[in-house]
């Protein structure tokens, strides 16, 4: 079976170099420097953050229109920087002795790798301050996120060749299997492990507008709408010794092959639709003193009803496994092992339907402009609830920096960020504006979630935001 994490992994670059959320911002290049998006990002960009926003205009262009928006972060516990680029992103070495392949073992014990990859394909957004503004948005999400235990790890680099399993057997059709006369319960042996993936695409529709104008106060409030095409989703969670959470929802183009039947099968090739779902995010700004902002949202209200190739996992004794483990650093193109074998994680039983909420959050923002040029804003954002969900925030996420406007046609925006999984970071981001006058404007610009990446080597956030093709106009 070819392995479901180099198809995830694949997805990734597949992104980048074809046309790439950290859920942090939406993937928005011009606000992940500072930091605090709920109170600054405006037009198509505010969609999914805060809606509210559409019903003011941070620019004097009434249309923003923008294509291949694209945000990636890599937050890993077991690999260092280097290890990042050299052996997940680039051409790993392969293991030379085994105990290269035990401090494999170690760095991945209880550690945690989370990925997420947002990309808007294409944005729209139309503001009056009459009526208000209507935004449209096409996006794509995918997540992965990776804890195991120490017998998950050994599972992952050494196969049958752990010493879990006494006896190793090669069956007529020449597969090579390894066997335990003692198994152990899946929720036993594997707790604590956590492996989620989510990906779908998201078609988006909002609008916001003003409802109080007063001199020195005003009021905003907005909503969007979604469709949530589903493609793929993957849980599984050792809760307990004596319990296990597991489910999954993965479309042909995974490649992933099932013992057991589904009433759910999907037949053919290639990326096809797992779940539909819907979803709505609300919003609400204030103006205070026309210097200072406040807003507040919650976001990611929906859920997704997977109908395709669903499957539920069992709580039961491992008796065997049938790949020898993967030979480097390199676990999203290896085959064999935990992330890639389904029977190690126990027995899967096929459902008709799953429906699976969307993982809400609340953001609640605030920033202060002294100057035309200077803006400087905090921001706080709590999961509710949905920390178990593939694809949600682990933990609250705070950050505070500063937007600075030097010049007319160049943003420098800095920052600090903690949590959302993601430790301590230093974000910074740079926004060009070639064109700028008062009926055409072109943006580009990239930004960082942590600059400090680069100057440290163990516990890496590699992060990448950018767009290139971002154009307002009118006035």
């Amino acid at each position: 079976m070819r392995t479901l994490a180099r198809i995830i992994f694949s997805l990734l670059f597949l992104f980048v170099f074809q046309f790439s959320y950290s859920q942090l911002d939406g993937g928005s290049f011009n606000s992940t420097g500072s930091g605090f998006t709920v109170v600054s990002l405006n037009d198509y960009q505010s969609l999914g953050v805060n809606p509210a926003n559409l019903g003011w205009k941070k620019a004097d262009h009434k249309m923003h229109v923008g294509i291949m928006d694209f945000g990636i972060s890599i937050y890993s516990e077991p690999l260092t920087k280097s290890m990042v680029f050299n052996d997940l992103i680039g051409s790993s070495t392969d293991f030379s002795n085994q105990t290269e392949r035990n401090e494999a073992i170690q760095r991945f014990t209880d550690t945690e790798l989370l990925i997420n990859v947002s990309n808007t394909l294409f944005g729209i957004s139309y503001q009056d301050e009459k009526i208000g503004g209507f935004a449209f948005a096409v996006r794509q999400r995918v997540s992965w996120r990776s804890t195991l235990n120490k017998q998950a790890s050994e599972f992952l680099f050494e196969g049958y060749n752990s010493p879990y399993f006494d006896s190793i057997v090669v069956t007529p059709e020449g597969d090579t299997v390894g066997y335990t006369t003692d198994p152990e319960a899946a929720s036993k042996l594997y707790n604590p492990t956590d492996i989620s993936h989510l990906f779908y695409n998201e078609f988006v529709l909002g609008y916001g507008r003003k409802f109080v104008d007063k001199e020195n106060f005003k009021f905003y409030a907005g909503i969007d709408f979604k469709v949530l095409q589903g493609f793929g989703i993957m849980n599984y969670n050792s809760i307990t010794n004596t319990e296990v959470e597991g489910y999954q929802a993965l479309g042909p183009a995974y490649g992933v092959k099932y013992d057991e039947p589904t009433p759910s099968a999907l037949t053919g090739s290639g990326w096809q639709t797992a779940g539909l779902g819907f979803g709505i995010d609300i919003g609400l700004s204030f103006e205070i003193y026309k210097k200072t902002k406040v807003a507040i949202s919650v976001n990611d209200i929906g859920s997704i009803k997977w109908d395709g190739n669903v499957y539920e996992g069992e709580n039961v004794p491992i008796w065997k496994i049938e790949t020898p483990g993967i030979d480097s650093y390199d676990i999203f193109s290896e085959s064999g092992g935990i992330i890639a074998d389904n029977t190690n994680l126990g027995k899967w039983e096929g459902l008709p339907d799953k429906t699976v909420s969307t993982p809400m959050h609340m953001r609640i923002g605030a920033n202060h402009q002294p100057a035309e040029m200077l803006a400087f804003g905090l921001e706080v954002l709590i999961p509710l609830g949905s920390e178990d969900l593939p694809g949600a925030y682990i933990e609250p996420y705070y950050a505070g920096g500063v937007q600075y406007y030097p010049a007319k046609w160049f943003q420098l925006s800095a920052g600090v960020s903690y949590g959302g999984g993601y430790g301590f970071n230093i974000p910074l981001g740079f926004t060009f504006r070639p064109v700028n006058t008062e009926s055409t404007m072109w943006e580009m610009g990239f930004a960082t979630r942590d600059m400090t990446t680069w100057f440290k080597s163990e516990n890496p956030v590699v992060s990448l935001v950018f767009g290139f093709l971002r154009f307002g106009f009118g006035n």
